[in-house]
């Protein structure tokens, strides 16, 4: 097989992320494409993890419906990803022979037809290394000669990892390894069924999680200030940014809690540092009034939503798309701000750049809603494609003539007034979270109300012609379309690929930027569409409410495809729908 689906499952002290990130890496060193979804329960230790890899020499745009090869240390750990992963008819089941489980209640349907193969993972690290934790890496051999994955790579990732702190734990993994590797050669020398016969570039690719690709692209970008509070699934971005922001001249700060996170990054961005937070649902819902601050004081600022599953806490370790209202409206009052929506890890480091550009140049607060999925998920990518897009951002000061009479707020064409930082002479003014006058001066004035709140929308249609981008994959000319945003894109993407394989006309339409609605482009994109869906993982349906509240092109006959999120989109769930849809524009009228 070219397009190999491997999961591990395990509990949370089994190694299982640590073996999917070396099958990554190694894949990554050969120049193949490669994908990992990370799962695993809510416990903030122990508990039930899994990792899903999908190796490919082809694109890869999801994680994929279906494994191919599986590895169970535990089946009281695998039966609760039962709902995620599911087998592919033929499946490789390598489970440790050391589980009690008896055969007959493995939770794998017969029909399925698995090939069942005990391996002594747990024994072999026990008593052959001496190091039971070492099983992981023990499995990794198992795999790597099972399916042909580059082993060389996979030492290679330990070594990098191990190495030069502890060379005495590189060693004692790459033994390991080597003696699942000789395990296969003595146990299963004809192989199994499934082979990876995918043959990379050659060219190694760069492996990130798309909460690292965003924190990149605000050290990109130059982000200078960034203030956070602990949170599942944003505090990858707090982390990565702990360690690599002050090298670049940065602070990072961890508040006593999310309203101090979002309050210091304004008040840095007040002082002329670009500044930015990140946080999750619960958390971004503390940050809703100060976000209302930085709208009326007209202060640049980057908020990051990595969104999960809600309402409250809900699962904390899973992706859902439910946090599409609470950015666009959530707060107080009107509070004009921007939405951008990454589809996948290069795309974080994309719309990182672009939503410090867009926070810059407009004063005004930017969302990015990421969510799990893209967040924790690591992708294989071209590192030619983190510069090939590049804004010149920087903070846009008031000239020595606008400083002679200083109007902090004062009415221009575009919204966007001559702004100071401290210390600049004659650039005092008065500022508040209360409304006011072009100078600061607050006021209760319903007319001065009326004058300011105009003056604030006026820069939304300027930044939905400047950013408003939008991707369409598939047939140009197609009656049928596809609209999805963020995370979703992979599974439509690659649903659409399928339909036109199978002879049906389709196109996905995919915008970047949901809030203010890119009117134009997307007008452009559904030019000859008779019949839309809109595919999301909300149950309430909110993109397509929030399309139909905001954008009046939408087709007549235009459908909502929207189910809980927790397990991510499928593929064939898509296809489904799509063909459902192909099948009733083509059937015949009544008359």
């Amino acid at each position: 097989m070219r397009d190999v689906t491997l999961a591990i499952a395990g509990s949370g002290g089994d190694g299982v992320i640590t073996a999917g990130d070396f099958i990554v890496q190694a894949a990554a060193r050969k120049g193949l494409n490669a994908f990992m979804l990370k799962s695993y329960g809510p416990q903030i230790r122990g508990g039930e993890s899994s990792a899903r890899i999908r190796i490919s020499d082809r694109p890869i745009y999801s994680q994929g419906d279906f494994v191919d090869f599986l590895v169970v240390f535990s089946w009281k750990d695998f039966a609760r990803f039962s709902d995620e992963i599911k087998l592919r008819k033929g499946a490789v089941v390598l489970y440790d022979e050391a589980d009690s489980t008896p055969p007959e209640e493995f939770p794998i349907a017969a029909e399925l037809g698995a090939e069942l193969i005990a391996v002594p993972f747990k024994k072999m690290a026990a008593e052959e290394i001496k190091v039971p934790l070492t099983k992981n890496m023990v499995a990794l051999g198992v795999i790597a000669a099972l399916l042909h994955l580059p082993l060389d790579g996979i030492k290679d990732a330990v070594m990098k990892k191990f190495g030069k702190r502890k060379p005495e734990a590189a060693q004692v993994n790459i033994e390991a390894i080597d003696l699942g590797k000789g395990w296969v050669e003595k146990n299963l020398p004809d192989g199994t069924q499934i082979v990876l016969e995918a043959e990379g570039t050659g060219e190694p690719k760069l492996v990130m999680t798309g909460d690292d690709a965003v924190a990149y692209g605000a050290l990109h970008a130059g982000v200078k200030v960034f203030a956070g509070y602990p949170i599942t699934p944003a505090s990858p971005i707090l982390e990565f940014l702990s360690k690599w922001l002050p090298h670049f001249g940065g602070a990072v700060v961890q508040t006593e809690d999310e309203i101090a996170a979002i309050t210091y990054a304004i008040g840095a961005s007040w002082a002329g540092k670009q500044a930015m937070t990140a946080s999750s649902g619960p958390g971004v819902a503390l940050k809703l009034e100060a976000l209302g601050l930085a709208a009326i004081a007209e202060i640049p600022l980057v908020v990051v939503n990595v969104q999960r599953v809600g309402p409250s806490t809900g699962i904390p370790s899973k992706s859902e798309q439910a946090d599409l209202f609470q950015a666009v409206g959530g707060t107080p009052g009107d509070v004009p701000r921007v939405v951008l929506a990454p589809s996948d890890v290069e795309d974080n480091f994309q719309v990182a750049i672009e939503a410090f550009y867009i926070a810059e140049k407009y004063q005004i607060p930017v969302v990015i809603l990421s969510d799990q999925f893209l967040g924790e998920r690591s992708e294989t990518i071209d590192p030619d494609v983190l510069f090939a897009r590049k804004r010149v951002i920087a903070r846009q000061l008031a000239k020595p003539s606008d400083l002679k009479e200083y109007k902090r707020y004062k009415l221009t064409d575009t919204g966007v007034s001559p702004m100071t930082v401290p210390g600049m002479k004659g650039g005092q003014y008065i500022t508040s979270g209360l409304e006011h006058y072009e100078d600061g001066r607050p006021t209760s004035s319903g007319t001065m109300h009326q004058i300011m709140s105009e003056k604030r929308a006026r820069k939304l249609p300027l930044i939905a012609e400047e950013s408003g981008f939008v991707r369409v994959y598939g047939d140009e000319d197609a009656e049928l379309a596809v609209l999805a945003w963020g995370s979703s894109k992979g599974a439509v993407r690659e649903a659409v690929e399928r339909a036109r394989a199978e002879g049906i006309k389709v196109k996905a339409i995919v915008p970047q930027l949901i809030y203010p609605v890119p009117e134009k482009k997307l007008d452009a994109a559904l030019k000859g569409v008779k019949r839309a869906v809109v595919v999301e993982l909300s149950f309430g349906a909110q993109f397509y409410r929030f399309l139909r509240a905001y954008y009046d092109g939408l087709p007549k006959e235009t459908y909502s495809y929207a189910r809980s999120g927790a397990n991510p989109l499928l593929v064939s769930e898509v296809l489904e729908a799509i063909k459902e849809h192909a099948g009733a524009m083509n059937a015949p009228q009544e008359a």
